[in-house]
């Protein structure tokens, strides 16, 4: 079987990479552009592509005094291929070695927030020797430059009973009136729930 010389090879990778550069262009050029600009609740600027977002909301209850409740928002960039349960899954390890006396009240589960796939759990654990409980629920989305996200909504009580009746419905009526603010499309994959 004749295989060509070297150089009719070489020209053959030179074309087949040069048709992979083209194809990746091609779909670079399909690609909507990015808002122009980043949007918070007060303000909106243009931020550069390689600026990371590291935001952080907290809400409480008290200005000036630790707060018997506390909700968090957080944000982190996800690789590409991992998926929502890997995520989940590696973060409440970590906090497993790093909690003291983690207790689970509430084993990872999967739900849907704001139209797409989640997941929650609930736990408590001491802090100084006073009880502090917890629910998390982590989701997928992505910023305004396409770049996957791994997002962390958390409910935190310091209430010696557990989280209080009041608590929970908060965080609910959190959870079930949230809306994404560009949600994915079925060309941005980030964990869109599917019907059964």
């Amino acid at each position: 079987m004749y295989q060509g010389s070297i150089y009719d090879r070489i020209s053959q990778r030179r074309e087949a990479q040069e048709k992979l550069e083209r194809e990746r262009l091609e779909e670079e050029a399909r690609k909507p552009p990015p808002p122009e600009r980043y949007l918070t609740n007060e303000l909106s600027f243009v931020r550069p592509e390689g600026l990371r977002d590291k935001t952080f909301h907290v809400f409480t209850l008290t200005e000036h005094t630790p707060s018997p409740f506390s909700l968090v928002l957080g944000r982190t960039l996800a690789g590409q291929d991992a998926s929502l349960e890997h995520l989940a899954k590696k973060l409440l390890g970590e906090m497993e070695k790093t909690l003291p006396h983690l207790q689970w009240q509430e084993p990872l589960a999967p739900i849907e927030v704001g139209g797409i796939e989640a997941r929650r759990a609930a736990f408590r654990w001491r802090q100084q020797g006073q009880l502090v409980h917890q629910i998390q629920v982590m989701f997928l989305h992505r910023d305004e430059h396409g770049q996957r996200l791994f997002m962390q909504l958390t409910a935190t009580s310091n209430s010696v009973k557990g989280m209080t009746e009041v608590e929970r419905v908060a965080f609910d009526e959190v959870l079930n009136s949230l809306q994404l603010r560009s949600p994915p499309d079925s060309t941005t994959e980030t964990g869109k729930v599917t019907p059964a």
